[in-house]
């Protein structure tokens, strides 16, 4: 297994996480995947991807734009992670800026 390999399992994984669903789906087959059901909803969509569970707390129905604007770069870099090209992937060291972003964005709520 190569650095590569590492992050695009990560990336599956967050998207797991992220919209409740597996790759191994019913709905993902025929060239239909987690990654691409995830990236079609970039950037305006994201909430309709997202798993039901994430929203079990009301304080964040009362911060929703600030949420969604986490939860689509959450997603971004769950896609990001899962391209096929390994060239194409984000790379750790950015990885972790980018939850640092959403860490910070989140704590001023």
């Amino acid at each position: 297994m190569t650095s590569a390999g590492d992050v695009y399992s990560f990336g599956i994984l967050l998207l797991e996480v992220m919209t409740g669903k597996s790759p191994t789906d019913n709905i993902f087959n025929e060239g239909f995947s987690l990654h691409k059901f995830a990236s079609m909803a970039l950037p305006d969509k994201v909430i309709d991807v997202i798993d039901v569970n994430i929203f079990s707390n009301d304080e964040i129905i009362t911060q929703t734009k600030k949420i969604e604007e986490c939860l689509a770069l959450t997603i971004k870099i769950g896609v990001s992670c899962s391209m096929d090209a390994p060239s194409q992937r984000m790379d750790m060291k950015n990885v972790v800026k980018e939850f640092h972003h959403i860490l910070d964005a989140l704590q001023n709520i």
